[in-house]
């Protein structure tokens, strides 16, 4: 008979010792609960507050007025023996705000007129490249070349130095 009362309780100090253990886990897992949700807000937090950084440097940079040649992609190609002058060019038309992507030697360099090319299908690109150069309609040309990837090429002939805008070019490149 002792032997019954003692493993009852046996069974009674083991079921005391597994309620102490089972009462720490679930402490332990309530305080590491408590740990793991402060980070996530701390980190939600600071995500949230980055974001809303991100929205306002953006919206500053979206209120800036937007140049209305910007979208205007040209290339500039020097036809004459001159050095430097699709540069020349080139930085006059940038100052316009004009988008140049590229600028170099044509395949010829005794092209007798500076011509203008409409490459893409937006005559009023055309128009306001030519209000910006002075260019007679002579000059103007529709040769669509949409592998170019360009909605103007400008070809600097040997008349260069008539053409009204190159006094213009002339005083930048003074200053």
């Amino acid at each position: 008979m002792k032997r019954k009362v003692r493993s009852k309780h046996n069974r009674k100090k083991q079921s005391k010792r597994g309620d102490v253990q089972n009462w720490f886990l679930n402490v332990a897992i309530f305080c590491l609960a408590v740990i793991i949700g402060g980070f996530i807000y701390s980190t939600g937090k600071r995500m949230n507050d980055n974001l809303q950084k991100v929205m306002l440097s953006t919206a500053e940079t979206m209120s800036a007025p937007e140049n209305p040649f910007s979208n205007i992609i040209i290339e500039v190609l020097n036809g004459t023996e001159k050095p430097g002058l699709a540069l020349e060019f080139t930085n006059y038309l940038r100052q316009q705000g004009f988008d140049v992507i590229a600028s170099g030697n044509a395949s010829r360099s005794d092209v007798p007129q500076t011509i203008l090319i409409q490459r893409a299908d937006v005559p009023e690109k055309l128009s306001s490249v030519n209000a910006t150069l002075s260019l007679d309609s002579g000059r103007l040309y529709d040769e669509k070349d949409p592998s170019l990837q360009v909605d103007m090429t400008l070809i600097i002939g040997k008349d260069y130095n008539t053409l009204p805008v190159y006094s213009k070019i002339q005083s930048i490149k003074e200053n």
